[in-house]
């Protein structure tokens, strides 16, 4: 006889392992989940800054494009033409060409360059207009002017960002050619070029960011992140624009994060109570133990009592397991039904409704596992009872199809029955029955390809009545088939899931069909189908069957 003390050993490693593993599991699940969080709110901030940059270029180079617009207009006008070719006119310089472009479309500088370099024309909202013969214009001007007039489409011209006066600026040039002279030959003849600038300073950088959304948008030369800005001759001209990079993801991470470590301590707690039940437990079984090496010692009739005492113990783990189990996934079912409902005030949208959704759904689904579970060990533990009485095959058939014709008409699954006239007479259990039907006729659909046919046959023969279901889908690999019948093994095959399930459904149906004298049967080629028999008793084979 093995010592209580080795039972107690063995016993208390059990408990430590499913402890270690337990705790495993729940600090594996909160570190993918921050993962999953952590990872998905940085590709949020990525997709949010690569959308900035877009809308900044899209910015500047709208900006940009009215430069050029208005540049395009003017070096097209007769009378700046007239006035290039005809002596110099002060009041027309004043009240027509620099100061009024300046006031009707904020143009912060304006130039006129000759082909030879000379500075004809010269305004600035730092100076007064004025027009000069002799001078040459800067060295940079005159790289404007020369680049306007070797541009590919010098009718449109060139721009870009240079420094004006150690500002930056956008510029626009190009060739001063009439309308009525702007053939391909009087443009590339032009002896002028209209130069006009827009500076870029920080009142107006941040003006943009404002109306665009966009945060601490600015200007300079510093060597960080943004979006270099390139001069008139498509050259990097030393200023870069920058702003601050987006966290939304981030803050929404730090908004998740609360909810995320509260389920973990709700878990946490529910686990926790399972390990003191298990506790509790075995200190029962200790002290069963104890008594029944007493009663061995003493008399046949302590020993009785010890293994009664036992048979208790062993009954009370599963009620307490069931109870501690229960009770925290209904909490957790109930809260989060509560969130959903948004009884205590609107939820916010986005990853929290989808988060609490999710919690919910695993709460059920974990809920449903323990209920197989319990049943499972009820029927190993020969505590399940049938009441066997003899009814009709087709109606068992016809209220179990009641129920998964709702998940067949969701995935237009045909569902085709093929029976006699007569309906056969069986001895079974009428809910256990229905429980078996049920199992096999959901798997059926759910595993058929979209659009597919369920079929059901019923037939009997001698003193035995066969139903058969049958379906096209993915079928079931033969190393997975030779395990069907086994706790938790999954019987879809190399398809990717697309249910949740316990894995539990078929093993307590060759269970239950043992438990009514019955059998059940999987056939299965993978790709090609499945099909389930179940062979039933018939409940008088000798008797007429009874019409149906």
């Amino acid at each position: 006889m093995t010592p209580p003390t080795t039972y107690r050993s063995r016993s208390t490693r059990l408990v430590a392992s499913l402890a270690v593993i337990a705790a495993a599991i729940l600090g594996a699940s909160v570190l993918v989940i921050l993962w999953v969080l952590g990872t998905a709110s940085s590709d949020m901030d990525r997709a949010q800054n690569a959308g900035q940059t877009q809308l900044v270029g899209a910015i500047l180079k709208t900006n940009q494009d009215g430069i050029v617009s208005a540049v395009a207009d003017y070096t097209s006008w007769e009378q700046l033409y007239n006035y290039l070719k005809g002596p110099r006119n002060p009041k027309w310089e004043t009240d027509v060409l620099g100061p009024y472009l300046h006031e009707t479309f904020g143009t912060d500088a304006v130039f006129i360059v000759s082909r030879t370099g000379r500075l004809a024309y010269s305004y600035s909202v730092h100076e007064p207009a004025t027009a000069r013969d002799a001078p040459l214009a800067p060295a940079m001007l005159q790289r404007l002017a020369q680049g306007a007039f070797s541009a590919k489409d010098q009718r449109k011209g060139i721009s870009g960002i240079i420094s004006l006066d150690g500002l930056p600026a956008m510029v626009a040039a190009g060739p001063v050619v009439p309308t009525s002279e702007a053939g391909p030959a009087q443009i590339r003849a032009a002896q002028f070029v209209l130069i006009e600038a827009q500076e870029l300073d920080v009142k107006t950088i941040d003006a943009l960011g404002r109306k665009y959304g966009i945060s601490d948008l600015k200007i300079d030369r510093s060597q960080g992140p943004g979006i270099q800005l390139m001069d008139p001759m498509q050259r990097p001209s030393g200023f870069r624009l920058s702003w601050m990079a987006s966290a939304n993801g981030r803050q929404l991470f730090d908004q998740v994060l609360p909810a995320v470590l509260l389920v973990s301590f709700i878990a946490a707690l529910a686990f926790v109570g399972l390990g003191f039940t298990w506790w509790r437990t075995l200190n029962h079984l200790k002290e069963g133990e104890r008594r029944v090496l007493a009663a061995e010692l003493d008399t046949m009739r302590a020993q009785a009592h010890a293994a009664e005492e036992t048979s208790r113990s062993k009954s009370a783990f599963i009620a307490n397991m069931s109870h501690e189990l229960r009770t925290p996934l209904n909490a957790i079912l109930g809260f989060s039904e509560v969130l959903q409902a948004e009884t205590f005030g609107p939820m916010p949208k986005g990853k929290y409704r989808e988060y609490i959704g999710d919690i919910h759904t695993s709460g059920k689904h974990l809920l449903r596992l323990v209920n197989d579970i319990l049943q499972l060990s009820k029927i190993d533990a020969d505590k399940m009872e049938t009441e066997l009485g003899s009814i009709s095959a087709h109606e068992a058939i016809a209220s179990s199809l009641r129920v998964v014709r709702i998940l067949a008409a969701k995935r237009n699954i045909r569902i085709r029955v093929h029976r006699d006239s007569a309906s056969p007479q069986i001895i079974a259990d009428k809910n256990v029955l229905g429980q078996i039907l049920l199992n096999v006729l959901s798997n059926a659909v759910k595993f058929s390809n979209e659009g597919g046919l369920v079929e059901i046959h019923c037939a009997h023969a001698a003193d035995r009545c066969v139903i058969r279901v049958s379906d096209r889908g993915c079928g079931i690999p033969a190393e997975t088939l030779a395990q069907l019948g086994k706790p938790f093994v999954q019987a879809e095959g190399a398809f990717a899931r697309k249910y949740q399930g316990t894995g539990l459904g078929l093993a307590i149906s060759f269970r239950l069909a043992q438990m009514m004298g019955a059998s059940l049967a999987i056939d299965s080629i993978e790709g090609d189908g499945t099909t389930a028999t179940l062979t039933l008793r018939l409940a008088n084979p000798e008797a007429e069957i009874r019409a149906a």
